[in-house]
C-alpha cells in the first residue's frame, strides 16, 4: 500500500481521525466521542482516540503499518504539564512514529495556511488561541475556560443568551426577542423555568445548541441585545488574537488569523466573524483574517505530511478539498 498520513482532531465532544493518501486526498475518516483528558480522564480519552484511529484505518483498508507519519491536535494540550499528559496518552494508545502532538487550535492554523505561521483561534465546545512564528515559537492566550477568562465557546454563548433573556424579562434591560424565542425553543413557559433544564448545575448539550441557534437567529433579525452579546463576544475573541500577535511580533505577511470551530464556521454566524475581525484590524491594520472552509483535521493531516517533508501545494489543496466532506 502507498504511504498514508494520519491526522487526528481530538476535541471535547468528538474525536475525528482522517487518513490521506500520497496525493493528499482524504480516503477515510471516522468520528468517536470526545478525547479531552481534562473532561473524562486520560484512560477514557485514550480509548476514544484509539477507537477513532482504528475506525479510520479500517475504513481505508489499512493498518498502522501503512502510516508514514501522524499528527494529533488535542484539546487539553495547553501548557507544558498538560502537554506531557497528552503526549503520554497518545504514546500509550497510538504508538506510531514519526508523530506530531499539539493543541487542536494549531490544526486550524495549519489547515488555513501554507506554513502554520500566524494565529489559530478556535471557538467551539471550548475556546483556544495559539500563535506560532517562523521560528516555531508558540504563544497561547487563555485556553483554560472560565478561569482564564475565555469567551465565545458554545456554553458561554448559551449562558449569555439565557442571562440576557432573563434580564429582559425582569426589566434590567429593554425588551428582547431572546425572551420569547428561547422559551419557545426550549419548551418552557417562562424564563423562570430555565433553571429546571440544568443537570447538576450544567446545561445539557441539546440546550446549549438550541440556545446558541436562537442567539444568532435573533441577532440576524436585528435584536439589539442579541447583537450586543455577539458583537461583544467577537471583540473579546479578537482581543485574544491581538495579544498573541503582539507577543510574537506577528506583523506584515505573518499577521494571519485563522478562525475555526463551529461558532465561527457555522452558517449564519457572520456577525461574530465581523466583530472579531474589526477588533483585530483596529490593532493590527495589515492583519489577514481567514475563516477556515475545511475540517480542522486537515491541519493534522498536513502536519503529518510535514514530518516527511513540507507538504507540497498540490497535497495541501487536495487535503483541503476532500476535507470539506468530513
Amino acid at each position: 500500500m502507498s504511504k498514508l498520513f494520519l491526522g487526528v482532531d481530538g476535541g471535547g465532544t468528538k474525536t475525528v481521525a482522517a487518513v490521506a493518501d500520497e496525493s493528499g486526498r482524504v480516503v477515510a475518516h471516522a468520528r468517536t466521542g470526545g478525547s479531552n483528558y481534562q473532561a473524562i480522564g486520560a484512560s477514557a480519552a485514550g480509548r476514544e482516540l484509539r477507537a477513532a484511529v482504528d475506525s479510520a484505518l479500517k475504513a481505508a483498508g489499512a493498518t498502522m503499518d501503512d502510516v508514514a507519519a501522524a499528527a494529533f491536535g488535542m484539546a487539553g494540550a495547553d501548557r507544558a504539564s498538560e502537554m506531557a499528559i497528552v503526549e503520554a496518552m497518545v504514546d500509550a494508545h497510538v504508538a506510531v512514529k514519526p508523530r506530531f502532538v499539539e493543541n487542536d487550535a494549531l490544526l486550524v492554523l495549519r489547515a488555513g495556511t501554507k506554513d502554520a505561521v500566524g494565529v489559530g483561534l478556535v471557538a467551539g465546545t471550548g475556546t483556544n488561541c495559539i500563535g506560532r512564528d517562523r521560528y516555531g515559537r508558540r504563544h497561547q492566550i487563555g485556553g483554560m475556560g472560565n478561569i482564564s477568562g475565555d469567551v465565545g465557546y458554545a456554553e458561554d454563548l448559551a449562558m449569555r443568551a439565557l442571562g440576557g433573556a432573563w434580564m429582559a424579562f425582569d426589566g434590567r434591560t429593554g425588551p428582547s426577542m431572546l425572551t420569547g424565542a428561547l422559551c419557545e425553543a426550549l419548551g418552557v413557559e417562562s424564563v423562570e423555568h430555565l433553571p429546571a433544564l440544568m443537570v447538576r448545575g450544567e446545561l445539557p448539550e441539546a440546550v446549549v445548541k438550541a440556545s446558541v441557534q436562537v442567539l444568532f437567529r435573533c441577532a440576524r433579525a436585528g435584536d439589539g441585545l442579541a447583537r450586543r452579546i455577539v458583537e461583544d463576544t467577537g471583540s473579546r475573541l479578537g482581543a485574544a488574537a491581538v495579544a498573541a500577535m503582539r507577543a510574537l511580533v506577528l506583523r506584515g505577511p505573518n499577521a494571519i488569523l485563522v478562525l475555526g470551530g463551529a461558532m465561527f464556521q457555522a452558517e449564519g454566524h457572520d456577525l461574530l466573524v465581523e466583530s472579531c475581525t474589526k477588533r483585530v484590524r483596529t490593532a493590527v491594520s495589515e492583519a489577514h483574517v481567514i475563516v477556515l472552509d475545511t475540517h480542522p483535521v486537515v491541519g493534522a493531516v498536513l502536519f503529518a505530511r510535514d514530518l516527511v517533508d513540507h507538504a507540497p501545494r498540490d497535497f495541501a489543496v487536495a487535503a483541503r478539498e476532500s476535507g470539506r466532506g468530513i
